[in-house]
């Protein structure tokens, strides 16, 4: 459970930042939404793919 919630909690922080780092004007967050949604999904797709294998 604790681990589940830490993998939670670790994708939406990589997802934060990599969606703004991806961005292509970083400085707006709020312009950046998409970016920061889709980038929260692929490190949760991630972390699904390395517990498969």
């Amino acid at each position: 459970m604790k681990v589940k919630l830490l993998e939670i909690i670790v994708s939406i922080v990589l997802g934060f930042f990599s969606g703004i780092l991806l961005s292509g004007n970083g400085n707006e967050i709020p312009e950046s939404g998409i970016h920061i949604m889709l980038g929260c999904i692929f490190w949760m797709l991630v972390f699904i793919y390395l517990r498969l294998k």
